[in-house]
């Protein structure tokens, strides 16, 4: 009862002065005394350009943890030179790389669009042969599924129900990746980024990790159209000396284990 009589009095305008006086007083003292990261309103924001932020953990590994002022990549299976690309940027900071492209209506985009970086119009060969069939999956908006594997094109096919299909086969040339790599930096490259659609596995066990030895790696490790983790990568890139220490739901990030002792 006495709270309906308080109620319906109305709130006057002194105690309503009052209560936004008091109010604004103690919001006024917890901005004043607040550290920076309480407003987060005022912050700055990271824009990663890979599929799921990638990119940023990469530079924030070769960058601020390894202190390596302006890292070298190899991006094997760049695609767009910017959409859902894990060296831009580093590009975009002042970073030289190599992008490997093997799909020719790509080129000139690349090119066009980063043109400090070494282009090589190929695909990687794990074998003597000089080039290889590329399947061009029918479906996929931007061709980000194009690869050299059969065995992935119709695996991919049979898991979509027919959704994709293989449009087409095209004739690639194929290079060698230490060969690349010792043309381009007598040496490994900092970031080694590979996505290339069900042949990463044997692309790495074609890199000589004696000689070679990327400080980074980042691979696509799950199954195409599919979540399972592909254990081979896994165990593979143990064996070699490195650590998974990041990555997303699609790519792990590996470093090499001398950084980490």
């Amino acid at each position: 009862m006495e709270r309906r009589k308080f109620l319906s009095k109305g709130l006057n305008s002194s105690f309503l002065l009052g209560a936004v006086a008091g109010a604004a007083a103690g919001v006024a003292g917890t901005v004043a005394l607040a550290p920076k990261f309480l407003r987060p309103q005022w912050l700055h924001g990271k824009l990663s350009h890979a599929q799921q932020g990638e990119d940023i953990a990469l530079w924030q590994i070769l960058r601020l943890v390894l202190g390596i002022e302006q890292p070298t990549y190899m991006d094997v299976g760049a695609h767009h030179p910017v959409v859902d690309n894990n060296t831009y940027y580093f590009y975009e900071r002042g970073s030289r790389g190599v992008l490997v492209e093997p799909n020719p209506a790509l080129h000139g985009l690349l090119e066009q669009m980063r043109p400090r970086d070494g282009l090589v119009r190929a695909g990687i060969g794990v074998t003597a042969q000089a080039e290889a069939d590329f399947y061009i999956i029918g479906g996929s908006v931007d061709g980000q599924l194009n690869t050299f594997s059969r065995e992935q094109a119709e695996a991919l096919v049979t898991r979509s129900k027919g959704h994709y299909r293989i449009e087409r086969m095209m004739k690639i040339p194929l290079l060698g990746i230490n060969e690349l790599m010792r043309k381009h930096w007598n040496g490994p490259p900092n970031l080694l980024s590979l996505d290339t659609e069900g042949f990463d596995l044997p692309i790495l066990r074609s890199l000589d990790f004696e000689r070679l030895r990327p400080d980074v790696v980042c691979v696509e490790s799950v199954e195409i159209g599919g979540r399972r983790v592909l254990p081979d990568i896994m165990q593979l890139m143990a064996q070699k000396g490195y650590e998974a220490r990041g990555g997303s739901f699609i790519n792990t990030i590996f470093l090499d284990r001398r950084h980490v002792r």
